[in-house]
């Protein structure tokens, strides 16, 4: 429903694809066959068949990078073929078949080091005890005791990856073969286009521009909340220009559908603008910049009142920008650039700069700021939402017009609150829902209207949703995913900002750039940036996605995402991959969606069948809000493919050792601190873990990680090596040697920027030499920022320090 209607508002629009998916297979690909020589002639053979699969696969990415661009580009011109909709989620389904062989080619890697970790480690506590010890990631996968370990077995077959690869590679050939019979249609149908009269793809009138238009006619009487902005806007553009030159720019900006235009228009055609400036402009720029044309526009503007017109079919640029510099002469000239959408617009000044133009002002309207460059920096107008005292006053403008409200039942006035306080301040959606409520003056309406959702209104294609889904179109395919993705979190649904980069990270929306020194997270925060300055996100914390953008992510997805809200004779396509369940489902009814990416639980009642059964296996983001859950199953081991792990709403007590299959896993999040994963617990790709509040050394509440040590060993960090941030080692009276103290293997963790290392203040048996010792086995990373030290009854720290970059601070209490 959501999808058909915003397909009428502004056609139908294409889901976003992953990007360089292939090429993280090929990559994958080459560092798995370059890992051993092969030594047998069966394996020979395998090896060969792999290389001429590699091959066939970097021809194919070929032709998947130019289908990628090509339906993208044929798309534009024809927004409701669907023959074009069709081939794009071909794309879409073959592209999440090469990430998921990807992840199990990533995942047998990690495996493999992990086993070999695992023998190292047994060598080494043999040579310090006859009696080996328990190799903690291996037995819960034997089904046998701790003591009976097999040796892991790879997971994946050579010709099960052959077999997935020529399948990849056939389903692309198959869909290149589709878009080279769409790509000779385009041409043929560009070829009877006459003279822009007849269109071959069904819109009856050709149109050059299809864009929004805007004028500078006036079509709001009263502009509601913005008296300072306008006052403001005015001074600016009247007062003297104090830098030196005779150009001014200023500029307003915010999101799509926020007032930008109306403020604007109402300010360009007030009485004391027209005053003090000779010649006023107003030009549409859109998304579709054109130097040559808005020049154009600007003299056949500026030289309406001319009786010799400038020759209309001149295609010069340079004769228009001379006869613009001649028509500036001496005057006061004001241009309003609206709706810009790129930084060319720049290109301007140069040809106004050398003009004898007395003074010049511009005003630009735009969704970006980034598009202003420097001129961000001058005076600038960021508009928000209206408040609620003026937004109220519009809201009954649009519905009653000139009637007083009143008038009407205060029932009825009471419903239109609530469904004004949906709209957040937004006045487009204000005006557009508003409208549509004074149609029908009746509780019945409104009640539909509240307990709906607002994608039911009737728009034209400067109405909200057209607004809001061009503001889409413009973003880069991997912010499409990043905000698509969101959606799946329900309406309300509130979340901080590190967590909805973390699922971006899971999903691999966000790329690493080889050559720079960013983590994925620091890119992550420049893509939350990008969508915070186009008006999709804030900077609130916690942060809520206001509904109409909700509604406009949701569609984006083609049925991608789902929310179960377990109503009678639901159910829940074969196409969903990211579903919330905000009530207990059947298995049955998601047995057929057998490529589910995203879990979120309200209620995790029978997860153990959940995780056994297939459909699940290529999660990647599992989230359970359910507080009634008390025990993880051994099963999670069994989501293979899973990077993100939210148990904060829960109430589970310990963690189960089989977590440590889990070699993917970046990000795990707990309930409390009693939910502290076993000592033997070991998870190597483990960026991150959600904090506790703890009173670290000099009594500041922090929120750090904490490892809790037992006596016997410090096993559980040991192979964390990718661990950020800053971390709390608790329990560090348990162990008695330099050699125990090693194994957390501190030395090998460069990313951690934050230590605490606490001891109980008296234990039995705890000397001052033994913690000494201990306390030498933990040598930090020389790259360590901050380092506390709590409990330590030991004399030297000397050796400790010593290691250490100077920046460290080191505290000891």
């Amino acid at each position: 429903m959501v999808s058909a209607i915003l397909g009428g508002i502004t056609g139908v629009i294409l889901a976003p694809l992953l990007p360089q998916a292939l090429d993280k297979l090929i990559s994958r690909l080459v560092e798995y066959l370059s890992r051993d020589e092969p030594s047998s002639s069966s394996e020979v053979d395998k090896h060969e068949q792999l290389e001429n699969e590699q091959e066939a696969l970097e021809d194919a990415n070929i032709k998947l990078k130019i289908m990628q661009d090509e339906v993208r580009k044929l798309h534009k011109r024809d927004k409701n073929n669907m023959r074009l909709i069709r081939i794009n989620n071909k794309l879409r389904d073959v592209s999440y078949e090469i990430q998921d062989l990807e992840a199990d080619l990533e995942y047998m890697e990690l495996q493999r080091k992990v086993e070999e970790i695992n023998l190292q480690d047994e060598a080494a506590d043999m040579s310090q005890s006859k009696r080996p010890k328990r190799l903690f990631w291996f037995s819960w996968i034997t089904g046998q005791s701790s003591n009976k370990r097999r040796r892991l077995s790879s997971s994946m077959s050579t010709d099960d990856i052959v077999n997935r690869m020529r399948s990849i590679v056939k389903q692309i050939n198959y869909i290149d073969s589709e878009m080279t019979t769409e790509i000779k249609l385009d041409q043929l149908f560009q070829q009877i286009a006459l003279n822009g009269v007849y269109d071959p793809w069904g819109q009856h009138q050709v149109k050059k521009n299809h864009g929004r238009e805007t004028t500078s006619s006036i079509k709001e009487r009263k502009i509601y909340g913005r008296n300072r902005e306008i006052k403001w806007l005015t001074e600016l553009l009247t007062k003297p220009i104090k830098h030196v030159g005779n150009i001014s720019v200023e500029s307003i900006s915010g999101m799509g559908g926020i007032g930008k235009t109306a403020l604007a228009e109402f300010v360009f055609n007030r009485q004391e603008i027209k005053d003090h400036f000779d010649k006023r402009v107003w030009i549409c720029v859109t998304d579709n910049y054109d130097r040559f044309r808005i020049t154009k526009e600007i003299i056949d503007l500026l030289s309406m009142d001319d009786d010799i017109k400038f020759p209309h079919d001149t295609t010069s640029l340079d004769l228009l920008e001379t006869k613009l510099k001649r028509s500036l002469t001496g005057k006061k000239f004001l241009l309003v650039l609206d709706d810009v959408w790129s930084a060319e617009w720049q290109q301007l000044l140069d040809s106004l700069r050398s003009s004898q133009a007395e003074i010049v002002k511009i005003l630009v309207t735009c969704r970006n700021h980034k598009v202003l460059g420097s001129h961000y920096r001058n005076y600038h107008i960021y508009l928000g939402g209206l408040d609620d005292e003026e937004c109220w006053l519009f809201f009954l403008n649009c519905i009653f017009a000139d009637e007083n409200s009143d008038n009407y039942p205060n029932k009825l006035l009471s419903i239109g609150w609530q469904i004004m306080k949906k709209l957040k301040g937004l006045p487009l959606a204000v005006k557009t829902v508003g409208r549509t409520l004074g149609h029908s003056l009746t509780e019945k309406h409104w009640q539909d209207l509240l307990k709906s959702d607002l994608w039911k209104l009737e728009n034209d294609e400067n109405d909200i949703m057209s607004v809001l889904a061009l503001s889409y179109y413009h973003l880069p395919q991997h912010l499409q995913l990043c905000f698509a993705i969101c959606s799946v979190l329900p309406k309300n649904f509130k979340f901080d900002q590190l967590s909805v980069i973390d699922m971006w990270i899971a999903h691999g929306y966000v790329h690493e750039n080889g050559s720079s020194s960013k983590t994925m997270r620091d890119i992550g925060r420049e893509y939350y940036d990008e969508l915070v300055a186009v008006g999709f996100f804030n900077y609130d914390v916690p942060f809520k996605m206001g509904n109409l953008i909700h509604d406009l992510a949701h569609s984006i997805s083609h049925g991608e995402i789902y929310i179960y809200e377990g109503q009678k004779d639901e159910k829940i396509s074969k196409n969903v991959r990211h579903l919330c369940a905000r009530s207990l489902f059947d298995l049955r009814s998601v047995c057929k969606t057998n490529n589910l990416r995203t879990l979120v639980l309200y209620r995790a009642d029978g997860m153990c069948a959940f995780l056994n059964h297939g459909v699940f296996k290529r999660i990647r983001v599992l989230v359970i809000l359910d507080t009634n859950m008390e025990e993880l199953p051994e099963t999670i081991a069994n989501l293979k493919h899973l990077q993100y792990l939210d148990l904060e709403k829960t109430n589970i007590k310990s963690i189960p050792e089989s977590i440590c299959a889990l070699y993917q896993l970046r990000v795990l999040k707990l309930p409390h601190r009693h939910a502290l994963p076993s000592p033997n617990l070991s998870l190597r790709k483990l960026l991150w873990w959600n904090s506790y509040k703890v009173a670290n050394a000099i009594g500041f509440m922090c929120e750090w990680p904490i490892f809790r040590v037992n006596r016997g060993g410090n096993n559980m960090m040991r192979n964390m090596n990718e661990l950020r941030g800053s971390i709390v080692i608790d329990g560090l009276e348990s162990i008695d040697t330099v050699e125990e103290g090693m194994k957390a293997k501190l030395k090998e963790k460069c990313h951690i920027d934050g230590l605490t290392l606490s001891w109980k203040d008296t234990v039995d048996g705890c000397k001052h030499d033994v913690q000494e010792e201990v306390l030498e086995g933990l040598q930090p990373h020389p790259n360590l920022n901050h380092l506390f030290i709590e409990g330590y009854m030991g004399f030297q720290i000397a050796k400790l320090a010593y290691d250490i970059t100077e920046a460290t601070n080191t505290i000891l209490i």
